[in-house]
């Protein structure tokens, strides 16, 4: 794993410094990741992906080599770039269930990584896709406790902001109740980019933990200082 600078995970950028989704270390041993926020993040805002945007009746070409590496959709209207290192499947129509990643787009075309080439063809009168773009965040939403978080804002982001948030390691989280030291703690606050105390008994699959409160929170809509642990 790239070590990077503790200037470098307190600051934001509007153009990128570094690859999206790309991970990296602090001196410290704190984990990182490096993000585009689509809408603005305070300091303590969990950080999930974007919405999966579905693409119905799409055809694919190959590059010089062969390779299926090229999706295509008709006037699609991307804007270049947006997909950049996003993750899809092919999930009706002819080739479905292969899985890819996407390097790059322009207004119409994804541009895939040569190691994920698709095995068959696709078919515009029937092939659909969706896409998921991790490292494309904005805050986490209100009630819902399992939103694939990838991890805490440790700096606050205007929108469009490029910059790192903290996956793994000492920080600080925005928390909508008074968290217990030592115990977890999860999205579904009643206010987007906060978070709550885990509940008893509860596994991953009913909510996502997200680590564990090392000094809790003096009151309500304050950040507290939490071990941060995200997968």
């Amino acid at each position: 794993m790239n070590t990077i600078s503790f200037q470098s995970v307190y600051q934001t950028q509007t153009n990128p410094a570094f690859t999206i989704g790309e991970k990296a270390m602090t001196p410290d041993g704190r984990e990182w990741v490096y993000v585009k926020a689509e809408s603005a993040l305070a300091k303590g805002s969990v950080a999930v992906p974007s919405a999966v945007t579905a693409v119905d009746t799409v055809s694919s070409s190959t590059d010089a080599l062969g390779r299926i590496i090229y999706i295509t959709k008709a006037s699609a209207g991307w804007t270049p770039g947006q997909f950049a290192d996003g993750i899809g499947v092919v999930d009706d129509g002819t080739g479905v269930g292969q899985t890819f990643k996407i390097r790059s787009n322009t207004a119409d075309t994804l541009i895939l990584y040569p190691e994920t080439a698709l095995t068959t063809a696709l078919a515009v009168a029937d092939s659909d896709i969706t896409i998921r773009t991790l490292n494309l965040v904005a805050k986490a939403a209100i009630t819902d406790k399992v939103q694939s978080a990838q991890g805490i804002a440790q700096v606050a982001f205007a929108a469009n902001d490029y910059g790192w948030i903290l996956k793994r390691g000492p920080g600080s989280v925005l928390a909508g109740e008074v968290l217990v030291v030592g115990k977890s703690f999860v999205t579904g606050d009643d206010t987007t980019g906060q978070v709550v105390k885990g509940t008893t008994a509860k596994g991953p699959f009913d909510e996502q933990a997200l680590g564990y409160a090392l000094v809790a929170n003096a009151a309500v809509d304050q950040n507290a200082l939490v071990f941060v642990d995200i997968a």
